[in-house]
C-alpha cells in the first residue's frame, strides 16, 4: 500500500494547476473588495448618489484627511448599488474559483467583472483584466520559456509560488481589515499605501511562478 500513497502524492504534485491558483486568488480579492465596497454602500441608505462617480464610505464612516474609496454606479440609489455590488462580486469569487477553465469562463469572468465596475464594486477593473488574461493561460503556459528560461529559475519560481502565495494572503487580508475597520489615522492610511505597494511583489512572483509550476508540470509528462 505504500508505494501507491507515494505515486499518488506524486500525481497530485504534478497535476497542481499553478496558473489556476493564482487566477482565483486574484478573482478572490477583486470579490471580496466589491462585497466590502458594496456594504458600505448599503449603509449609505435608500439615498441617491450625487453622480456618476461615488465614494462608498459615507459622511458617517470618516477617514483621515477626507481620504475615501472611490468607485462608479449606473445605479442611481446608494442600496440597490450596494445589494448588486455584493451579489455581482460573489459571482466574481465563484466564477474565478469553480468555472474561469471552463468554455467561456474568461469571457464571463470578464464581464462579470465589468458589471461589478458599473454597480459600485470598487475600482479593481485593472486587476480583473490582468486576472482574465492570465486566464487564458490556463493549462497553456507560454513556449517561450521552455527554450528561454533557464530550467534552474523556472525551478525555482515554481517553489517560491507558495510563499508568495502566503505572503499575498497576509498583505491582502490586512488591508482589507484596515478597510473594514475604518481608518480614521493618516499614519495607518499611509500603512495601507505601503501596502498596496508591496503588495505587487508576491503579485509578480505569483504570476510566474505559476507559470512556471504549470510548464514543470508539463515537461514532467
Amino acid at each position: 500500500m505504500t508505494p501507491i500513497k507515494q505515486n499518488n502524492n506524486r500525481l497530485n504534485k504534478q497535476n497542481f494547476n499553478g496558473t489556476r491558483v493564482v487566477v482565483a486568488a486574484f478573482g478572490i480579492l477583486c470579490g471580496l473588495t466589491g462585497i466590502i465596497a458594496g456594504f458600505f454602500e448599503i449603509l449609505q441608505g435608500n439615498n441617491a448618489p450625487s453622480g456618476f462617480v461615488i465614494s462608498t464610505i459615507g459622511p458617517n464612516y470618516s477617514m483621515a484627511d477626507d481620504f475615501t474609496y472611490f468607485a462608479i454606479t449606473i445605479i442611481p440609489n446608494f442600496l440597490l448599488t450596494g445589494i448588486l455590488a455584493i451579489i455581482i462580486s460573489s459571482l466574481v469569487i465563484i466564477w474565478s474559483v469553480i468555472f474561469v477553465h471552463k468554455k467561456y469562463g474568461v469571457i464571463i469572468l470578464l464581464a462579470l467583472s465589468i458589471m461589478q465596475m458599473l454597480v459600485g464594486g470598487g475600482w479593481v477593473i485593472d486587476l480583473a483584466t490582468i486576472t482574465c488574461i492570465l486566464a487564458t493561460r490556463i493549462d497553456k503556459p507560454p513556449n517561450w520559456w521552455r527554450s528561454h528560461l533557464p530550467g534552474n529559475l523556472r525551478l525555482w519560481l515554481a517553489k517560491l509560488l507558495p510563499i508568495s502565495l502566503i505572503c499575498y494572503a497576509i498583505v491582502a487580508f490586512s488591508m482589507l481589515v484596515l478597510s473594514i475597520l475604518g481608518v480614521n489615522d493618516i499614519v495607518l492610511i499611509r500603512f495601507i499605501e505601503l501596502l498596496a505597494a508591496v503588495m505587487f511583489i508576491p503579485m509578480l512572483l505569483m504570476i510566474f511562478g505559476g507559470l512556471a509550476q504549470d510548464l514543470q508540470r508539463q515537461i514532467k509528462r
